[in-house]
């Protein structure tokens, strides 16, 4: 870009912003030309294992005609430096921040990742450029989010992929947004699948995430299950969404490629729906990979599609039933039976696969007798299935906004009306299940530090 389209790329045009007592640019171009866009994953503030940002991957898939960089703040501690350095070095015009979570959801010691996130608003208060949020954890959150921090510009709720070209192209040519008044405020907008980019697995360097399951590729969004503490349905819309497999299919040997020896599908539930589930499966024993993977399922899944599952590259599974009890399961609406999850994870074993089971403690319908079976069947699948090779995880439900837990808690009293359940709101036992639990996990913090 040449030195006058920059300068007048960085006069102070009253736009977007009037109302808003801030000042914006107007990004006009010459034809052909492109922005130079930073994407940025918002930091922990503390050293975690890191998760490669498939969301910005997938955002980036859909930009290739602008300049991008990326970069992910919670891979160093240093995160306030290397946001300045990188500002420094690539001069962007627009910084694109995802927030993937508000805290850690862990009870009774829970991590706020807000705070991180605030300190890279004080860097960016003196940075004369756009600022764009979104993510996961924006996306419960905008209002609250956007009133707090009025440093960002423009927030994306949901899926960006069809938002994020279009506001370009409102900041750039003056382009209307249909569903926009104005406002820093972006409507929703569900993204069509079939028409979706793959995502850009090389805009920020992946050699970085050699955790395992630390690299995503996502087959389908949406859950058609509706369980009672979970957002998906609200996210990304109450019924499977799946991507071509051709186009799955793909993003893994892209990966290949790029030296990757293994991922996960993070999607919400992998055998579900059945149909689709099968036909990705066939698809990924014909592919004949090079690479491992892991997945999340319910206690649905049959022996035969667990054994062709290990064959086709499967290193790991994990269950998520929360509950141990026919009706801690109907409280929470999953689908499927208690009796059913024993048999499951017993054939995974047999398959070859590890497997990492996830409880909650306290949850609807069930108490303290509860989370004593729950102690049981871990000491009891972890001795008789592998030590190592079996992981047991008892958590608390953390409720956030939008969910059906969220309403109902507020119809009850458990919660006040008012209550955004932005800051920490737990569904926990009380009394000696509580104490127990708060027992078990110190016991664990100790162990694993």
């Amino acid at each position: 870009m040449d030195m006058d389209i920059r300068a007048a790329a960085k006069k102070l045009i009253l736009m977007d912003f009037i109302i808003l007592g801030k000042y914006s640019l107007e990004l006009k171009r010459k034809e052909g030309s492109t922005l130079k866009i930073l994407l940025v994953q918002s930091p922990t503030g503390r050293p975690e294992a890191p998760i490669y940002p498939i969301g910005l991957a997938f955002i980036a898939g859909q930009l290739s005609h602008h300049e991008l960089n990326g970069l992910d703040l919670s891979l160093n501690n240093e995160y306030r430096s290397m946001l300045r350095e990188s500002i420094e070095s690539f001069s962007p015009e627009i910084i694109a921040l995802s927030l993937r979570n508000i805290d850690d959801s862990s009870y009774p010691v829970t991590y706020s990742y807000v705070k991180s996130f605030s300190e890279i608003m004080d860097v960016l208060e003196s940075w004369k450029g756009i600022v764009i949020a979104g993510g996961t954890g924006f996306s419960i959150y905008p209002e609250i989010i956007l009133e707090r921090f009025p440093r960002i510009d423009y927030g994306i709720p949901g899926e960006g992929e069809k938002m994020f070209p279009e506001l370009i192209d409102h900041l750039e040519k003056g382009i209307a947004i249909e569903g926009w008044s104005g406002g820093r405020m972006l409507p929703w907008k569900q993204t069509d699948l079939s028409s979706l980019s793959p995502p850009d697995y090389r805009f920020i360097d992946i050699s970085r995430y050699n955790v395992p399951d630390s690299i995503g590729v996502q087959s389908r969004r949406g859950c058609a299950f509706s369980c009672s503490y979970c957002t998906y349905g609200y996210l990304s819309g109450s019924t499977f969404r799946c991507r071509s497999v051709d186009k799955v299919v793909r993003d893994i040997k892209e990966l290949e490629y790029l030296g990757v020896s293994r991922f996960a599908f993070i999607d919400s539930v992998f055998n579900a729906p059945e149909d689709y589930f099968e036909e990705l499966l066939s698809a990924l024993e014909e592919s004949d990979f090079g690479i491992s993977w892991s997945a999340w399922l319910d206690q649905n899944v049959t022996r035969s599609q667990l054994v062709r599952m290990k064959a086709a590259g499967a290193v790991k599974v994990d269950f998520s039933p929360d509950a141990i009890t026919d009706r801690g399961l109907k409280e929470l609406a999953k689908r499927g039976k208690a009796a059913d999850l024993l048999p499951a994870v017993t054939f995974a074993r047999r398959a070859g696969l590890q497997v990492g089971i996830n409880f909650f403690n306290g949850n609807p319908g069930e108490g303290f007798l509860a989370f004593l079976r729950k102690l049981w069947f871990m000491l009891r699948v972890r001795s008789t299935l592998g030590w190592k090779s079996t992981f047991v995880n008892i958590g608390t439900i953390r409720v956030y906004a939008h969910s059906p837990l969220a309403g109902y808690m507020r119809r009850k009293g458990i919660a006040p009306e008012d209550c955004t359940f932005f800051e920490p709101v737990f569904y926990r036992s009380r009394g000696p299940g509580d104490w127990l639990y708060r027992l078990f996990q110190r016991v664990r913090r100790l162990k694993h530090g």
